[in-house]
Formats: structure tokens, sequence, C-alpha cells
């Protein structure tokens, strides 16, 4: 049988893929890895005797280019393209094709009948795809369908892009002609069984005996660890098999695995034993062994940091916003990603505070750095005073060395932590005036809360200094019920993403559908649509999701009650919290006070906010204009001129 590898782009393929393989009983091995992480995949997995890779789109011309066996391209048909157009029929922004001759020429005819307005960009040969999106981006097209450009490409141009998902006829094809080239580049590759399996991808030592127990092999860091090189991986194993931890136990005996703590030249040493069965038989038994040490500070690590550090995904590209409130948000935090000074955002549960975090990263000239999460209110106090400061007292700021912290639910912070994280922030302050080349090296602060941090401050649970110290700018995300206008949008990329993720073809939800979306009342935003539009697309049976397929779904958002719109209350000193929604932030009293707090963004252009930003900066550095240069990321004459523009 022919041995075939599936390296898909996305999860959706693979599913597909499962789905069709199960139906027919044809055999293939998936990975998913998209372009360089597909092509390192396909180099480590191409020992292994593959007879045949498929893959798709860019992914699969990468693997053509760099593999040593053949790849076959899951070509997307003429069904696909009508798929893909008609999901984006009703898009109000304009819409490029990119491809070769036959993939334009497909997606004109399709695009002709759906009487959609499309604009096309050949491209034949990779180096061609920059100028093409350069020209894409020039004539003002907003998404691309392409099946040769990447969303990272993409992305840098401000472009949105939807790949031509391949349906089944296209994956029956693509099977069917790797089983076809297959036939001629079979061969037995089984003699590197053993060390393909035990070997490959280790880092620790790692000892492998065969099942008469008569030839033994190690790799360089087991032969370290036991400094016996020259025995281990001699004929003569007797004394060495006695002093590798008894192999004949599980080997003769039979038992799967033991595991064991050995101390070894001095050295604590995990010791885990496994058999290896072939067709059902014993044929040998592997150690793995592992330092005490190592381990003990792994373990601190992954204490110390409870999600990061990791790469911040969202850019303000794939942010959704088509009511100017939204829209306003997205700008100035487009202006706070160009400075240094901390943010503060606000927005209920759901509404999408990290992601607008991460844009504002990967916006910042800190993008290629560390983008680190803690969230304060699923940590006990222990572990985010560990976490935070660890044990040099600023564990976290050294982690995240000229990248960015975000600090989620930032009231739950024990008085003691917020006492501890303003001494440390004045000190990395202090060290910033008395050295500022130290300045790119220090970790940006982005902060988040679902409620205004002025009654925390009242109340005395939240300190004024460290709210002062945080709020260098301040953004404020509606919740989706005060951005409905947005849900049409939000619900077509979601089913987008499904359709990647899963390998489904809906291209919409129906009117009646779309109408109870809009009203239903959201009180966990779009953290909750986003579930919602899910279900549907799980529930859904054809190109577009039915008001009978979607009605107990509907239902349910209708049961949970709306969100009071009422503010917290103190009565005869007793504190009734209450969920807070500020339709209108302006004219809440609360909100006007922060004005001595931090920076606002109600009613202000664009211009008064960069103005309003750097005047605050240069009060802090005493009017130092290179101390404030260096913090707001620009250079000196940039700043003399903004200040006289000012």
């Amino acid at each position: 049988m022919a041995r075939i590898l599936l390296i898909a782009p996305y999860p959706g393929l693979k599913e597909l893929f499962i789905e069709i393989t199960q139906e027919t009983g044809k055999k293939v091995e998936i990975e998913i890895g998209e372009l360089t992480k597909g092509l390192a995949i396909a180099r480590e997995r191409e020992k292994e005797g593959w007879d045949a890779i498929i893959s798709h789109g860019t992914t699969a011309r990468l693997l053509q280019q760099h593999c040593h066996i053949p790849v076959v391209e899951v070509r997307s048909s003429g069904y696909d393209m009508l798929r893909t157009l008609m999901l984006l029929k009703g898009f109000p922004g304009k819409i490029g094709v990119v491809g070769s001759h036959g993939f334009i020429q497909g997606a004109e005819t399709v695009g002709t009948l759906l009487d959609m307005d499309l604009s096309f960009f050949l491209t034949e040969k990779e180096e061609d795809n920059e100028t093409v999106l350069q020209q894409a981006a020039v004539q003002g097209v907003q998404t691309i369908i392409s099946e040769v450009i990447s969303q990272v490409d993409a992305a840098n141009y401000g472009l949105h892009t939807f790949s031509v998902v391949p349906g089944r006829e296209a994956v029956i094809e693509a099977i069917n002609e790797a089983e076809r080239i297959s036939t001629y580049t079979a061969r037995e590759k089984a003699t590197h069984f053993l060390y393909e399996n035990i070997f490959r991808g280790y880092e620790d030592g790692i000892v492998a005996i065969d099942a008469k127990i008569n030839k033994m092999i190690a790799n360089k860091k087991a032969e370290v660890l036991l400094g016996i090189e020259a025995e281990l991986n001699s004929e003569n194993t007797g004394e060495a098999t006695t002093l590798c931890f008894q192999f004949e136990d599980i080997v003769i005996q039979g038992q799967l695995s033991t595991e064991e703590i050995c101390n070894i030249s001095g050295k604590e040493i995990l010791v885990k034993k496994r058999v290896i069965i072939d067709k059902d038989e014993v044929v040998g038994a592997f150690a793995i062994l592992k330092e005490i040490d190592e381990l003990k500070r792994t373990e601190s690590r992954l204490r110390r940091i409870v999600y990061g550090p990791k790469r911040a995904q969202t850019r303000f590209t794939d942010l959704i916003a088509t009511t100017e409130e939204m829209k306003s948000q997205i700008e100035t935090a487009r202006l706070f990603s160009k400075y240094e000074t901390p943010v503060l955002i606000y927005g209920e549960p759901g509404v999408g505070k990290q992601s607008l975090a991460e844009a504002i990263h990967n916006d910042s000239p800190r993008r290629d750095r560390p983008f680190l999460i803690l969230d304060c209110g699923t940590l006990c106090d222990s572990d985010l005073q560990t976490d935070l400061f660890g044990e040099d007292g600023a564990e976290l700021f050294n982690t995240a060395r000229g990248g960015t912290i975000y600090l989620s639910s930032i009231e739950k912070l024990s008085p003691d932590v917020q006492d501890k994280l303003i001494h440390l922030l004045q000190e990395a302050k202090k060290k910033q005036a008395g050295n500022p080349e130290l300045s790119p090296f220090f970790p940006r602060i982005i902060a988040s809360n679902s409620r205004e941090l002025q009654f925390e401050i009242k109340r005395g649970r939240f300190r004024k200094e460290l709210y002062r110290m945080l709020s260098g700018g301040t953004l404020r995300i509606p919740s989706l019920r005060e951005r409905k206008a947005d849900i049409p949008e939000l619900v077509r990329w979601f089913i987008a993403s499904f359709n990647m993720r899963e390998g489904k073809q809906i291209v919409g939800v129906r009117p009646e559908v779309m109408a109870q979306l809009t009203e239903a009342p959201w009180p966990e935003n779009v953290r909750q649509l986003k579930s919602t539009v899910e279900k549907l697309c799980q529930a859904g049976r054809g190109m577009f999701i039915e008001a009978a397929e979607a009605e107990d779904i509907l239902r349910e958002l209708f049961t949970v009650p709306e969100p009071s719109l009422e503010v917290e209350e103190e009565t005869s000193g007793q504190t009734s919290a209450k969920p807070e929604i500020s339709r209108k932030p302006s004219s809440n009293r609360e909100h006007t006070e922060s004005n001595a707090f931090g920076i606002q963004i109600e009613n202000k252009t664009l211009e008064e906010l960069e103005a309003e930003i750097i005047m605050r900066v240069l009060e802090e550095e005493h009017n130092n204009q290179s101390q404030a240069a260096k913090r707001l990321g620009i250079n000196r004459t940039t700043l003399w001129r903004k200040i006289n523009k000012a």
C-alpha cells in the first residue's frame, strides 16, 4: 500500500481528508504545518520513506521546490471557487483575485455569473507576488482571493486573504494522483525503524537494547550522563546492561513501562523505561534519562510564566469595525502603538481586549520581541508574586525584555502585589532616566479591566499611583450591543475561519437567522457571538445555515437576561455590584473624573491625542526632550517638529 503523507496548511483540510479517507478506506497520514513549518515537517519526515506528499496552495509550491520526493498539490475546482465567491458576495469592500492565468480565468467566469465586481492580478512567479500586492493595495483592494499569497504577506499590505478551500472532488483527485505516483516511487526503508522511532526529536539521554539483550545503543546525551561511551556501543553489553537499570525486567517479563529515580555518577536521574513493540511482538526496550535538576528548572520556568512568552496573533487588519465608535478606538490604538507609553483598555468580558493589545504590540517597534500575558484574575496571590517578581524581583520584566506585558483583570491584584509592582515600575523609570540607552530593553505595559478603576480607587482597593502609571493612554471597547452594525461582518469572518478549520463550505446564514443574531442581547459579547456562529456552522448541513437548523441555538440567546444598565451603588455602607454598561462614557461622572489620571480620547482628533501624549511625556521627563524622544520611540528632530506644530 502506498505511503502518503498529507501536510495540511490549515486544520480544515485535515478534517476533510479524515472524512474522505474514512469513507474510502484509503490510508493517508496527516500533519499540520503552513509554509516553513510545513517544510520543516516534510524535511524531517521524508527520511521515513514516504512515497508521496500531498499539500495545498503556497505550502505545496514551497514543498515542491525543496523536497526530494514527489509533492501533489490539491488543486481547487470550479465548485470551490463558486463557494468562495458566494461567501464573499455582498462584501462592501473591493475584492481582488491573485493567481495564475487559469486561476483568474475560473474566478472571472464564476464572478460574471454571480454579477460580482472583481479586480484581477496575474502572478506566474513567486517573486512577482510583492509587486502584485502593492498594486492591489494602491487600487484600494481590501480582500484578496488567492492560492499563492500567504495571509502574513497580505497582512503586511493591510489586506485580508481568502483562500479557495478545496472540496471533496479536489481531495479525492489528489489522493488518486498520489497513489498513481507512489506506484513508481515506493521502496523498502524499514532498516531505519529503530533509529527513527527512538532517537528522533529527543534532547534527553536515550539508551536502547534489543529483545535478546545482545546489542545496546545510546545517544550522545546518554553517553555523557552515564560516562561509559565505549561500553555502551560495544557488542559486549553484559556489565552495561546491569548498569543501565536492568532492562531484563521489562524485556523478558513483558512490562510495558517502568519509572524510577537513580543516582548515577552523583547525579539524580529520572529513568523512564519503555518496551518497543512491532506487530504485537516485543523487539526491544529503551530508556529516557532526564536530569532531576533540569526538571526542576523547567517546572520553575513554567510556574513563573502562565501563558507566555508567546507570539501575538492579532493585527489591526484582523479587527472588524464598521461603527464609528469602534473605528475611532482602533485608530486611536494605532496611534498609541507608535509610542512607548503604557495603555489601559476597558471593556466588558468578551469584547476583545486581548486582541486589541496584541494588535498594538504587532504594530509597534516591539513586534519581534516577546508578548507575555498574565491573567491577574485566575491566579492566587502567591502565584502572582512568583510570576511577576520571581527570585530576582523582576522575573516577568526580564523575560519580556524589550517586548510587551499584557496584564488582564488588573483590579484583581492584591494591595501587596500592587505596592510591589509600583516599586518595580518606579525602579525601572529611575534606571531609564539614568541610562536612556536602556529604554528599548524595558517592556511596555498594557493592562485591561472590565470596569473603570476609579470605582476601586474610591474604595481603597486599587492604588491611585499604580493607576497613574498604567493609564498613559486609555481605550474603551464598546460592547457588542453598542456595535450591532458590526455583527454581519463578524459573522462572515467567523464562518470563513470555521470553514478553514473544519473543511466546510458554508457561504452564509439566511436573512431571518441574521436578523435574530442582530437582535440578541449578547451579554458575553464577541466571544459569545463567535461561539454561537461555530455552533450554527456545526449544525448546518448545506451552503447556507437555515432557520430550522438554527432554531434551538438562537432560542438560547434570548433566554439569558440582558445585563443591567445600572452602575454600582453604595447603600447603607453595603456595596451592591451590578454589571455596568456605559453607552455614552463621556457623559458618565466617574468617567469624567478619570481625566486627572490618564489620557482620554472622547471628542478629540488623532492630532490632539498625539499632542497630549507628547506633552504628558515631556512633563514626566521634566521637559528633557532627549529622554522624552527615547520614551516615545522617535528621534529628537521629529519630537521638536511635533512640539512646534502643537
